[in-house]
């Protein structure tokens, strides 16, 4: 066997070599504008330009530091242009691109002598950016993100949608891979929505969305990544900067006023001298949280009429508070060798409080059983990540080594008391119920990664690289029931035991043709290795597979406005390790979630055509096929009338779809971004039905339509403002269907103090206008769902920035764990 994987990998790296570079054999291009006083400036209009005829190539704006970029720039002759507001344009020596980077030489500009009166004009840089091959969101360019969480951000990005249980799609598909510096969070869907939901966004940069990554990233995400980057200096010296947020809630709950208050804080700081860089930033969150679950539940009997019909709701009460915490040092040994080291830990500690409420009644409407429930839970969740990495330049051409060695742990620590008191139709007390447990758990992974890159002749570039994960994940849950008195074991404990092992290795070849026809190609390999251990009953399984990712991609660039490329990726979601422990976790006595230890991981197909006019306008129609869908699944035991949420591989999936970016410059202090997506999703399955004993099809389909539009006006004398909003149509969400939901936010921010400090003030949901409800209907499920939480607030920050400001080069630091991350899970009560 591993012959014939030698010999196709040969015969793969003899076919590839036709091929070759779409973006990676383009140049980059980088420079600083400084201004008389050789401080940097920011905003500056930095234009890339056509040197035979001075035609405009592609536009940004100089940032805090003054740094400004260029990515994914073809072979030719080229100058920089910089201009500002009462500055005098300043332009660049004639350069060539050629597949490398240029760094431009420094271009200061000098006032224009001349009085301009108190209006000052400055070009901000955009909220959205849409690149190559993926759209960048800069946080900061939204005044409304003031306030925000990372989880809110993303929810008004572009193609992203939030499901009621936090789960992240993109155009309408789940499995997105989110990362954080290019390092996956190892965490479940529920762990992750926890995470981002407790992390300001003021501790963003950008976040960059992928819809169709190479074969140089690991095979896992259904429908692509997300990566999200955190703030680093760039700065010389001693400097950083801190944030203060506060934010105040308006609730309303049948009728009352609550007003929860959350408040954030935020210190970054960096040190840069010779050959030695030191970073480092905290951040802390405290969250006091409101939100109303109502779900009612139709039960059937084996001739499928109407047996009983349950009423249920939740109120949910949350107090909890998070520290987070990052350091690392890089060492720039001498031009060719740099190494570094980052240390980050998170602790989250939340002490939510749930009262449920749910009347049990017979088809005629009279009830037959009242109950009433407290779910008390403590839960102490953290983790601690570590990397190594190591970076090596052969010589100028490009070609280079970067090894990087990793480590995290996960601890979670919860526990949690529920208590259930239960009365017949007329309310008489017929008995209770008390549980409590305690969910000890620990992961622990280890990777290993290198990656190679070798310019070839004839502008193309190769590109290859290994990877080795090992994960352990031992998680115990142990319940105690209350018996006269006292507490018995409960024969809903567990004990489960999950390890795994994937290696991978890939091959990158891109080439350019000519000025208009590039390509990339690309296969990955990963073998995984899976073995699980239910202690308590004493069963395992053991699961071994190997698989073939290929990618391609073709770049046409018909001229200078019109610009086309088709790809394609096949790609794995395995199932996390929480919805691998066979635990339960109770929402009340009646209502649980509870994990599936057999599931296998789903395969997907995707294919995506793009068409982008002055790199600017954009369209995007989409075709994805997913073969056993790892998916969300109700089921019921209808006769003690129980409700669980399981997760099992039920369905085939079909994504078909069209989107549009739109950038429009409404007037020189107005900019609008128009984002529409319309695609349609198909679920068909079957569906076993316990009570019956029948296999029921699933068969459901329906096209929805999503709109994202940003506002951004710049001002005199310093201040932004932005009034920006999303629309949902009607949608599947994985076998549920929910309704449209749609929200508004409203910001305005000022730099103040010689723009070393900003002043933030956002308003978000107005009108609380975002709330979900939807429904499930299969089989003999019917659900209906309304949910509300507390999104209506006021949020006033302020940031300052301290320390000298003299740029210095950077280092983009991506670690080696890629999926493992997210799909780890602190097993704590959701």
């Amino acid at each position: 066997m591993k012959r014939r994987i030698t010999h196709l990998s040969i015969a793969f790296l003899l076919f590839l070599t036709g091929f070759s570079v779409r973006a990676q054999t383009n140049s980059k291009v980088t420079g600083q504008v400084l201004d008389k006083n050789k401080k940097p400036f920011e905003k500056a209009t930095v234009t890339l330009l056509r040197s035979k005829d001075s035609a405009l190539v592609k536009i940004d704006f100089s940032n805090a530091s003054g740094y400004y970029e260029f990515e994914y720039v073809k072979p030719g002759s080229y100058l920089i242009s910089v201009s500002a507001v009462g500055f005098g344009k300043k332009f660049s020596p004639v350069f060539s691109a050629a597949g490398d980077t240029i760094n431009v030489p420094v271009l200061e500009i000098q006032e224009v002598q001349k009085n301009l009166g108190e209006v000052v004009v400055s070009a901000n840089k955009p909220m959205i950016e849409q690149k190559i091959d993926r759209t960048v969101v800069n946080v900061d360019a939204s005044p409304t993100n003031a306030g925000a969480t990372a989880l809110e951000v993303l929810e008004k990005s572009p193609g992203v949608t939030v499901s009621n249980e936090g789960a992240i799609s993109l155009k309408g598909k789940q499995g997105v891979i989110v990362m954080m510096d290019g390092k996956p969070t190892f965490l479940s869907q529920a762990d992750l929505a926890n995470l981002l939901r407790n992390m300001p966004a003021s501790a963003l940069d950008q976040i960059e969305i992928m819809t169709n990554p190479s074969a140089k990233y690991d095979a896992a995400g259904n429908s692509g990544i997300i990566n999200i980057k955190t703030k680093k200096s760039r700065y010389e010296g001693f400097n950083g900067s801190f944030t203060i947020g506060n934010t105040l809630g308006i609730y309303d709950r049948r009728g009352d006023l609550i007003f929860p208050y959350r408040n954030n804080a935020s210190i970054n700081m960096n040190y840069r001298k010779a050959k030695i860089n030191l970073f480092g930033n905290y951040n802390f969150n405290y969250r006091q949280g409101k939100s109303d679950l109502e779900l009612t539940r139709n039960f059937f009997d084996k001739t499928g009429g109407l047996s009983n019909t349950s009423d249920q709701t939740t109120t949910f009460n949350q107090l909890n508070h998070n520290h987070t915490l990052k350091m690392g040092i890089d060492y720039f040994a001498n031009k060719k060798n740099v190494f570094g080291f980052v240390v980050s830990g998170f602790g989250f500690f939340g002490k939510p409080l749930a009262l449920s409420t749910q009347a049990i009644k017979d088809p005629s409407g009279n009830a037959e059983t009242f109950l009433n429930s407290t779910t008390d839970n403590k839960l102490r969740f953290h983790n601690i990540t570590a990397n190594f990495n190591y970076k090596h330049t052969f010589d100028s051409t490009g070609r280079e080594i970067t090894v990087d060695l990793d480590y995290v742990r996960y601890g979670n620590d919860s526990k949690s008391l529920l208590v259930t008191d239960i009365f017949d139709g007329t309310g008489a007390p017929e008995g209770n119920l008390t549980l409590r447990n305690e969910q000890p758990g620990a992961i622990n992974i280890y990777s290993f990664k290198a990656d190679y890159t070798h310019p070839l002749k004839k502008k193309t570039k190769l590109e290859t690289g290994i990877k080795s994960s090992i994960v352990r994940n031992d998680n115990e849950v142990i319940y105690d029931r209350q018996e006269n008195g006292g507490w018995v074991p409960d024969s809903r404990s567990n004990h489960f035991i999950y390890s795994e092992n994937i290696n991978a290795a890939y091959i990158n070849l891109s080439k350019q043709f000519n000025k208009k026809w590039s390509a990339q190609t690309g296969l990955r390999l990963e073998n995984t290795v899976a073995r699980g251990n239910q202690v308590t009953t004493d069963t395992t399984f053991r699961r071994n597979y190997t698989n073939l990712f290929p990618t391609a991609y073709v770049n046409y660039a018909a001229s200078e406005k019109h610009n086309f490329t088709i790809s394609y990726g096949r790609r794995i979601e395995r199932p996390n390790y929480q919805d691998l422990n066979p635990f339960t976790w109770f929402l009340d006595s009646l209502t649980f979630r509870q994990g599936n230890p057999y599931l296998l991981p789903q395969f997907s197909h995707n294919i995506e055509f793009r068409h982008s006019y002055k790199n600017a306008f954009t369209t995007s129609l989409n075709y994805t096929v997913t073969n056993d869908v790892i998916s969300q699944l109700l089921k019921q035991d209808t006769e003690n009338k129980i409700t669980f949420l399981t997760v099992d591989n039920v369905a085939r999936f079909r994504n078909i779809g069209i989107s549009i970016t739109t950038p429009v410059l409404v007037a020189k202090w107005w900019k609008m971004n128009i984002f529409t997506n319309v695609y349609n999703n198909k679920f068909k399955g079957v569906y076993y039905n316990s009570f019956t004993g029948n296999n029921d099809p699933i068969d459901i389909s329906f096209t929805a339509f999503m709109v994202n539009i940003s506002n951004t006006f710049t001002f005199p004398k310093g201040w932004t403002g932005e009034i920006s909003g999303w629309y949902r149509s009607k949608a599947v969400e994985q076998l549920s269907i929910a309704n449209p939901m749609y929200f508004m936010n409203l910001g305005g921010q000022k730099n103040i103090m010689k723009g070393k400090a900003t002043l933030r003030l956002n308003i978000r949901d107005p009108f609380h206008w975002q709330r979900y409800s939807g429904y499930t209907q299969y089989s003999d499920i019917d659900v209906r769902i309304k949910n509300r939480w507390d999104n209506r607030n006021v949020t006033f920050t302020f940031t300052y920035r301290f320390g000298k400001n003299t740029i210095a080069p950077s280092r983009r630091r991506n670690t080696g764990v890629s999926e493992e991350q997210n799909r780890a899970g602190g097993g704590q009560n959701q």
